[in-house]
């Protein structure tokens, strides 16, 4: 609802073409995602970050910090990967705090 006394400003036809072409630009890319996760190797590999998620949570639960911190390590060049693709990924809940020093 408008305050009263102020207009509602109304966009150029050019503002509304460059709003389009991006809603455009966006669609193609949700598109390509598509495309790629019909691929058996693309869907085993967002079937693979997802279980590393999933044992990274499990890892923190029980304490154990050095397996958490080794499983996030091993899932940022796949995520890197998918989502390079295009492939929107679950947001990773990397462990925090300090890396527990190798024995």
């Amino acid at each position: 609802m408008a305050k009263k006394g102020t207009r509602k400003r109304r966009r150029s036809p050019e503002e509304i073409i460059k709003d389009l072409q991006t809603e455009i630009e966006r669609v193609k890319a949700r598109a390509a995602a598509k495309e790629l996760k019909e691929s058996a190797a693309h869907r085993a590999a967002l079937s693979a970050v997802r279980t590393l998620d999933k044992a990274m949570e499990t890892a923190k639960v029980e304490g154990e910090t050095a397996l958490a911190h080794a499983l996030a390590d091993s899932r940022a060049p796949l995520a890197e990967y998918l989502e390079g693709q295009g492939v929107a990924l679950p947001k990773s809940r990397r462990p925090r705090g300090r890396r527990p020093k190798a024995s």
